[in-house]
């Protein structure tokens, strides 16, 4: 897969970021920054502004049409683990459906419902249950045409950073200038997703780190009084992605002021570390802010 040429786009807050990969290596990249009234929180309310933009963009960056993946915000989505009885194959998307009408808290006919075996036994099937609102959907899908491309596939936020960190078991942090999250992650699947907007502007980064440090210590301490037979690992890693973990500006800042770190380990008996994608990245690139981009680059598109 590494000798394709691969185009991402993601989009987060008020930024849509771009990044080619050639043959194994990030060749270009880029960030717009979008009009609040054309998207907020990585909805887009005006597809075809925000298609024009994207269209200028490709061109800019000389971006590849031909794989082109693309990633939809967690916000409003739903992951769930579901257990269902060992069924005939034929008979499972319909089973899926109405366990997912019973368990999920958003109207299954309006959103777009994805699965994942996990386990498959004599009695009992497990599953990774994603819902996605159609109307977050339709509204990229439409802002695509716009630009005049289809893309090849596209995926979620968490799953793509999941795929970027590549870990067994492990806790991804993203922090973004409008959104946190937390995501564990078990057998390679993302078991526990916490997404949440940051409306204010005001927040300082600081403050930022703070709150989504006080995230992290209830999402693991949820998880573990859940999971009592099956706790997070004492080798655990915290891996941290998202804008305002810049690779540069966070290395210089751990090494200038190392509370940053001891504030995060406070929070956390786990150790901290930044992903290291199984791709070439420029030391101008910063993995963190486009993790994402990254983890869409790595799916699968056969």
């Amino acid at each position: 897969m590494f000798k394709r040429k691969i185009t991402t786009i993601s989009f987060e807050g008020n930024e849509i970021r771009f990044l080619v990969v050639r043959g194994g290596k990030a060749h270009s990249w880029r960030a717009k920054t979008i009009p609040p009234e054309l998207m907020n929180q990585g909805l887009i309310q005006n597809p075809g502004s925000v298609g024009k933009i994207i269209q200028t963009t490709l061109k800019e960056i000389k971006a590849p049409k031909r794989i082109m993946v693309t990633s939809v915000t967690g916000q409003r989505s739903v992951h769930r683990i579901m257990r269902i009885p060992n069924i005939q194959d034929k008979l499972l998307e319909e089973t899926i459906r109405r366990k997912a009408k019973q368990e999920l808290a958003i109207p299954v006919d309006e959103a777009d419902l994805s699965w994942r075996i996990i386990t498959r036994a004599n009695n009992q099937i497990v599953l990774y249950v994603l819902a996605v609102p159609n109307a977050i959907i339709d509204r990229q899908v439409e802002t695509l045409r716009a630009a005049k491309i289809k893309p090849k596939i596209m995926d979620i936020k968490p799953l793509a950073l999941q795929r970027v960190v590549n870990k067994k078991t492990t806790i991804i942090v993203n922090l973004e200038s409008f959104s946190m999250g937390v995501i564990i992650v078990v057998n390679h699947i993302p078991i526990l997703v916490r997404t949440i907007p940051l409306e204010t502007g005001n927040l300082t980064d600081e403050a930022k780190i703070d709150l989504l440090g006080q995230e992290l210590a209830r999402t693991v301490k949820y998880y573990n009084e859940s999971n009592k037979n099956n706790r997070l690992p004492e080798e655990t890693v915290v891996y941290l992605t998202g804008e305002l973990f810049d690779y540069p500006r966070l290395e210089s800042r751990l090494d200038e002021s190392p509370n940053l770190a001891e504030r995060f380990s406070s929070k956390t008996p786990y150790k901290i570390s930044l992903p290291k994608p199984p791709l070439e990245t420029p030391p101008k690139l910063s993995v963190a802010k486009y993790a994402v981009n990254l983890g869409l680059a790595l799916k699968n598109t056969k």
